[in-house]
Order: C-alpha cells, then structure tokens, then sequence
C-alpha cells in the first residue's frame, strides 16, 4: 500500500532563505529541501526540542548564584 504524500508550506519571509540553500546546493524543488533537511536534522531537531521541553519544565531557582 502506498503512503499519501503530505504538503507543507513554507512561510513567505523564509521563501528568499530557502531559495538561497537550494542555489547553493543545487537542489530543485522545495520539496527535496524540506525531505533533505528533515532527513538530516530532523532528529537532533527533536532531541533539541525535548531539551528545550525539560529545562522550561523545571523552576527557576531563586538567589541560587551570588552576583
């Protein structure tokens, strides 16, 4: 069974930065950019998201450091 392709749009003030990466890399359409930097990235992106996720979830220690 093949799996249904998915759309994803680009925000226009990141069109001119996308355009920019597919000039220097060669790659022709945005769908390759999107499927390249997903491939690429897309798990440090998540491991970095989590990261981000844990620290907002712990208190902020308050007069923890002397300044």
């Amino acid at each position: 069974m093949r799996k249904p392709q998915v759309r994803a749009v680009i925000a226009s003030d990141l069109v001119s930065v996308a355009e920019d990466i597919m000039a220097e890399t060669g790659i022709s359409t945005h769908s390759q950019l999107v499927c390249l930097l997903i491939k690429n990235f897309g798990n440090e992106l998540q491991e970095r998201l989590k990261g981000e996720k844990s620290q907002l979830s712990q208190p902020n220690s308050v007069g923890g450091e002397d300044a």
